[in-house]
């Protein structure tokens, strides 16, 4: 066969999403800074590949599988701006080449399988473009559906083998959504238990309890062989992120706007996909025992989980390619209808996908509403090299210094404060959502924590049944690490400090404008004292 012929044969669509959906993320996660967001996972990145680990080191409530990822990244390529967003372009191809070959497994004709592909790599994680716990969540958890349905469509133990594992991978990256559409999985296994033969759902359950009992063992085996206090893992990632799930859903409040109107479109695409699955119900006989019910079931359980989450964070809404996913659905149940209805149900499908894709685009790709970057001038934006190589590509530009003289003024005062940290050569600690700074020194700063939000979704406060086991975490890494200096950079409060450490055993100096030092006493009873 010649050369010609065997590059005709091959199939390149895949590899054209993959690299489309991998570049369109990189190039919009270039596009200004939310720091508490963009920095979240650089530092703690850094950190992994030099040692430092999650649960052991700084106190996490989520995303400990990203920043082993980004460690990797950084690892085999260089630690840098593009090699961290890499950690969320690669997820978006992925998820974009296994949403392809979903709708090619259903039979959708390949045209429109890219069309809504593409619409789908577009609006999935470039809405961020830099690693995002919910996102990485989210996306690892649909990978999960896609395994189950691939499953049970092809009766592969291979697919099921995976499931467990993908889930892991989903709830290592945020608890939720991925408790939620774990049940749902549950919930469409059960249901396809029922409709099985018992040959086979033992075949089935033993696959999956080998596979989950392996997560299990090598979770226990890595904190183990880590030295990460099992108590550790599950106070900060169990037991505290359950404490603020429940303060969270007592102030919880549906209504009209937030669970409507806020996903309209989605809504819309959903409802169609429902009524052609109420007809079929009642126009083929035991059509409930089909793969494409259970599609439309998980698609259902998917939809409920995600707007629950949306509503329970209140997170700029991220959703929005669930209308090319659910489009696609709705789609596919068209191929024995009338050819009528086709034509004009196909029309409307594909317009309305690429007019939400359009809009949600330009909202939240071009104008950064994610990263509340929506009001700014995105030409006032400076070359972050100016602060350090690094950042080559970035555009620098926030939600609160969007002025080229504001931006220049706090780039300038950033590399200031690099140059007194670096200046320090004992043990330091920073407190800062600018979590680049261990990086830049390359030298870990010790920060106690990934994010300071200001509210209790990163750490306990004063009024947390579990505020005394973050003071004593925090003690007992100053005390480990032999700090002799904290610093907080102001664009974070004090009380992220002296909330848990006694101030009679701190020194605080004021040595730049937005630059503050605590000298710690070692002297200092209360602190060095029992605990």
């Amino acid at each position: 066969m010649s050369l010609r012929k065997k590059l005709s044969s091959i199939n390149f669509t895949p590899l054209i999403i993959f690299f489309f959906a991998l570049l369109f993320n990189q190039f919009f996660g270039n596009r200004g800074i939310f720091s508490i967001d963009s920095f979240s996972h650089f530092d703690t990145g850094y950190r992994v590949l030099n040692g430092d680990l999650p649960f052991r080191d700084y106190w996490v409530v989520s995303g400990p599988l990203i920043d082993f990822l980004q460690a990797f990244l950084f690892l085999i390529f260089d630690v840098n701006w593009q090699t961290y967003l890499l950690n969320a372009s690669i997820l978006n191809g992925g998820f974009a080449v296994l949403t392809y070959k979903l709708f090619l497994d259903f039979k959708l004709e390949k045209k429109f399988s890219f069309f809504y592909t593409i619409c789908l790599a577009a609006l999935a994680y470039p809405v961020s473009g830099t690693p995002f716990v919910d996102l990485h969540s989210t996306y690892f958890s649909i990978i999960s559906i896609y395994l189950l349905i691939f499953a049970i469509k092809t009766e592969k133990l291979i697919y099921w083998f995976f499931l467990p594992i993908f889930l892991s991978f989903a709830f290592m990256s945020k608890q939720v959504p991925a408790t939620y559409i774990c049940f749902s999985i549950a919930l469409l296994i059960i249901y396809n238990f029922i409709l099985n033969s018992k040959i086979n759902n033992f075949k089935i359950f033993l696959t999956l309890t080998i596979s989950t009992s392996i997560v299990f063992i090598l979770l226990i085996i890595f904190l183990s062989f880590n030295e990460i206090n099992i108590q550790n893992f599950i106070n900060q990632y169990i037991s505290y992120p359950k404490e603020i799930g429940q303060n969270r859903y007592l102030k919880l409040n549906y209504d009209f706007k937030n669970v409507i109107m806020d996903f309209k479109f989605i809504h819309l695409v959903f409802i169609l996909l429902l009524i052609i699955n109420i007809i079929k119900l009642f126009k083929y006989k035991k059509y409930y025992k089909k793969i494409n019910f259970k599609l439309f079931l998980i698609s259902f359980l998917l939809l409920a989980s995600l707007v629950q989450h949306q509503i329970l964070t209140k997170n700029q809404i991220f959703i929005f390619f669930l209308i090319p996913l659910f489009s696609a659905f709705v789609h596919i149940e068209l191929f024995d209808m009338g050819n009528t209805y086709k034509k004009y149900l196909t029309y409307f499908l594909v317009s309305i996908c690429l007019f939400t894709t359009l809009k949600y685009h330009l909202r939240f790709n071009l104008e950064r509403k994610f990263h509340e970057l929506n009001n700014v001038n995105f030409f006032n934006s400076i070359k972050a090299t100016t602060l350090d190589k690094k950042f080559k590509g970035l555009n620098w530009i926030t939600p609160e210094k969007n002025e080229k003289k504001e931006i220049a003024e706090e780039i300038k005062s950033l590399k200031e404060i690099l140059n007194i940290l670096k200046e320090d050569k004992q043990k330091k600690m920073l407190i800062t959502n600018y979590s680049f700074f261990s990086v830049l020194l390359d030298e870990t700063v010790n920060s106690p924590t990934r994010w300071y939000p200001g509210d209790d979704s990163a750490f306990p406060k004063k009024e947390s049944k579990f505020y005394n086991i973050y003071r004593n975490f925090l003690l007992k890494k100053i005390q480990d690490k032999k700090i002799a200096n904290i610093y907080i950079i102001s664009d974070v409060s004090e009380k992220n400090l002296l909330d848990y450490l006694p101030p009679e055993c701190l020194n605080k100096k004021i040595i730049h404008e937005h630059l503050f030092k605590f000298e710690i006493d070692r002297k200092c009873s209360d602190l060095y004292g029992k605990q």
